[in-house]
């Protein structure tokens, strides 16, 4: 019998979370920052969404028409039951990513979004999504994709392999995904404890699994326990979106676009001398040892005027939620967190995002 699965945990449902990343209106402020075009979006795709609140809040708030997919039916339905009460205009299937990325019934998109996919998935589904992007993605059309990179998870790849060994080889048949995490852990922090020369040598994996053991068992059984799990450096994830005809356009994570949050002095003057812009966004992954990766790409970048880069971005309006508590002005980065010391309404210059903060 065909494994529906193809290796992906299924017998425990994704965390019902909300990621702000997919929502395609956040382009235009990363894109002006780097001096972008970016496109206006009618049609948009998201691929694996989960439990579906993300693609069921944006297709409601928004009339931008949306398609996607999730493998997992019980995961399917439950989108579909939000986007149905919502009355979201939402197709949303439970199809794998061959059956649904050949589907004759589906528009080009303007904008394509995977969160936390392509690091737990097989070549062979890459392959897939890849072609999909190259016929499906219009140009001038924009992918976000979130994934894990090197090196910030190069100390962690041995130990995440023993903690699968562990599950399927000690695991107790008819114990249960949770019982097996459980037990993996509690065997990786008891033979740390011996302190092995590994633990010597990289001393933040006992901090690492001492978090997990914290963690919800449903995120930690679709984060480590797949079959398939493939940390990317830049560099790697450029070659395989090549075919797609896509470029890099920026970071998804607005505070990656603040250098000196992230980057020394001496570390921004190093990257500079780069000019390749592939390796040195790859050495900058090394600065900050970067660990989760959250980046635009564009069929088609376009370069900005000065002029009317500077006149969209005096004219985009950027809403701060408040709640009952006071909003807290501190930026985090690779480097720790920096506090504003200067007035809350903080000016935007065509040099960077609208913020700014004083060490």
């Amino acid at each position: 019998m065909t494994d529906w699965t193809a290796g992906y945990v299924a017998d425990i449902g994704y965390t019902y979370g909300y990621y702000t990343e997919l929502n395609p209106q956040r382009i235009k402020l990363p894109f002006l920052a780097s001096g972008l075009v970016f496109p206006e979006v009618g049609t948009a795709c998201e691929l694996g969404f989960g439990q579906g609140l993300s693609v069921g809040i944006h297709a409601a708030a928004s009339v931008t028409a949306w398609s996607g997919t999730d493998f997992n039916p019980s995961q399917a339905g439950f989108a579909q039951e939000i986007a149905n009460v919502s009355g979201a205009n939402a197709r949303l299937f439970d199809e794998a990513f061959a059956e649904f990325c050949a589907r004759p019934d589906l528009p080009d998109f303007d904008y394509i979004g995977l969160h936390g996919i392509w690091s737990w998935i097989s070549d062979e589904n890459r392959h897939i999504i890849v072609d999909f992007l190259r016929r499906k993605l219009k140009v001038g059309g924009v992918l976000y994709i979130s994934y894990n990179t090197q090196p910030g998870w190069a100390a962690m790849v041995p130990m995440r392999e023993l903690l699968n060994q562990h599950a399927d080889v000690m695991g107790a048949s008819g114990q249960g995904i949770v019982g097996r995490i459980d037990s993996a852990l509690d065997f990786a922090e008891r033979m740390l404890a011996t302190n092995p020369v590994y633990g010597q040598t990289y001393p933040l994996v006992a901090e690492r699994i001492k978090k997990m053991k914290g963690q919800n068992r449903n995120y930690l059984a679709h984060e480590y326990f797949n079959r398939d799990w493939h940390p990317m450096s830049f560099a790697r994830m450029a070659e395989w979106l090549s075919p797609a005809k896509l470029n890099f356009a920026c970071s998804a994570h607005y505070t990656d676009h603040v250098d000196a949050v992230n980057l020394s002095e001496e570390q921004q003057a190093f990257l500079k001398d780069i000019p390749d812009a592939t390796f040195r966004e790859t050495v900058r992954d090394f600065m900050c040892n970067t660990q989760f990766r959250r980046d635009y790409w564009v069929k088609g970048s376009r370069q900005l005027g000065a002029f009317e880069r500077g006149e969209l971005l005096r004219a985009q309006r950027v809403i701060l939620v408040n709640t009952r508590d006071a909003v807290e002005l501190k930026v985090s980065g690779a480097r720790g967190d920096r506090r504003n010391k200067g007035h809350p309404l903080i000016s935007c210059t065509p040099t960077m995002l609208p913020l700014s903060f004083a060490p």
